[in-house]
């Protein structure tokens, strides 16, 4: 009778531990099923994106900016994006159009002006894509540019230019044709440095050291002492040929005193990979994406001025100092 009694109490509580661990098991499936299912949610409200370069994506690149752009976006949106590099050629662009439609893709942006013209003749035909270049020109709806306004960053360069320049003969190495006749840089030099004189040349590349180098040996053949070079790679190769030469650089896109401390007077640096964040906040807004220009500025944090180098006396970095306090709280205003 005991033994009996004994046998129904172990029963009773095998199936007690039995109950919990099946209740247990039923839970789990239950939390990975819907684990699985909001991943699979997510992923499929994941908004399919193209980058497209002409660039390779190494450091100091064009194409590089265009990798850091992917991982803050994807970091920050949700987005899936594709990267396609070295497409160079009319051809290979519409191709990789084509492809990325194909797969999904609702917002194509181009790294760079040289895909504008592409994208004009595509967008027509694809009014559901949206078509974004960095930099370049847009015709309809579904197109955008995103632009730097670096105004008031490259005047202050020029305040620096002035300073330093003994010839007042002060050039500027552009990668392409410069889109307006008159730079900020040259407004800064005409209102820092009215005596001066400015010479600028176009390399027609973003990367090409050889012909960057070519052109500003002639530059210091007309007796330019200071060049602000707006390329990316080929900023090397300006900075080498400056330590040989003994003149002065203003670097671009980062801060590049680094490659030669005596010749970097500052730099005017771009963190391009903002723009794309500035695409994405646009693109997921309530409006949407403005068509035509949208022009970005120090509040997008694509833009700011490097430390002055070593070149500059105290009295210099406070002079310029208080030039951009001035210019902040509106009390200076160029022409």
């Amino acid at each position: 009778m005991q033994q009996s009694k004994q046998l129904r109490i172990i029963g009773f509580i095998t199936l007690i531990v039995v109950i919990v661990i099946v209740g247990t098991i039923i839970l789990q499936t239950k939390g990975i099923m819907l684990e699985a299912e909001t991943s699979s949610s997510n992923r499929l409200e994941k908004t399919k994106v193209t980058i497209i370069t002409s660039d390779i994506v190494a450091d100091q690149s064009w194409g590089s900016l265009a990798y850091k752009g992917q991982l803050k976006i994807e970091e920050q949106y949700p987005v899936d994006v594709e990267l396609y590099s070295e497409i160079e050629t009319d051809k290979l662009m519409i191709e990789t159009i084509t492809t990325a439609i194909n797969e999904g893709s609702k917002l194509i942006i181009g790294h760079g002006r040289e895909f504008s013209d592409v994208f004009t003749a595509t967008a027509l035909s694809h009014p559901d894509v949206q078509f974004v270049t960095i930099h370049g020109s847009s015709k309809y709806p579904n197109q955008t540019v995103y632009t730097f306004d670096q105004g008031e960053i490259e005047y202050f360069a020029a305040l620096s230019a002035a300073l330093k320049t003994s010839t007042n003969k002060i050039g500027v190495l552009y990668p392409f044709e410069p889109e307006n006749n008159i730079s900020e840089f040259e407004r800064g030099l005409a209102y820092y440095a009215p005596n001066s004189k400015s010479y600028y040349k176009a390399v027609g590349s973003r990367d090409d050291g050889v012909k960057a180098t070519q052109l500003m040996k002639e530059l210091i053949a007309e007796g330019v002492d200071v060049i602000y070079s707006k390329g990316n790679s080929y900023n090397r190769d300006v900075i080498d040929l400056a330590k040989k030469e003994n003149v002065y650089v203003i670097g671009y896109l980062d801060d590049q005193s680094y490659m030669g401390k005596e010749q970097v007077l500052t730099s005017v640096m771009n963190d391009v990979s903002q723009a794309y964040v500035a695409v994405m906040e646009d693109y997921f807004s309530g409006s949407g994406m403005p068509s035509g220009k949208v022009i970005l500025n120090e509040s997008h944090g694509v833009y700011s001025l490097a430390p002055f180098g070593p070149m500059f006396s105290e009295q210099d970095i406070k002079y310029i100092e208080t030039e951009m306090k001035r210019y902040s709280s509106g009390e200076l205003a160029f022409p």
